[in-house]
């Protein structure tokens, strides 16, 4: 994996490189955050999961509490409450 770009101070356990399927496997999972390391990588490496196909690094982290229950300004189980 490029470890070589750093604009702010990552948690580098987190770097993981993703082929686009596995990316939107994690990009469709609930809290969350999937980030490119590093926007101007050009070259491809095989992926961290799957293992058959190439891809990016990305950083993947949990998203906070908050934006788990919330989604565009209402609760998800809004109607459950009800």
């Amino acid at each position: 994996m490029s470890r070589t770009f750093d604009r702010k101070h990552h948690d580098e356990s987190t770097l993981t490189t993703l082929c686009p399927r596995c990316l939107n496997a994690f990009r469709n999972t609930r809290g969350i955050r999937v980030r490119r390391a590093d926007p101007y990588q050009l070259t491809k490496e095989p992926c961290t999961y799957c293992q058959t196909s190439f891809g990016y690094d990305y950083y993947i982290q949990p998203t906070s509490p908050k934006s788990t229950y919330f989604k565009k300004g209402r609760f998800d189980d809004e109607s459950e409450c009800a």
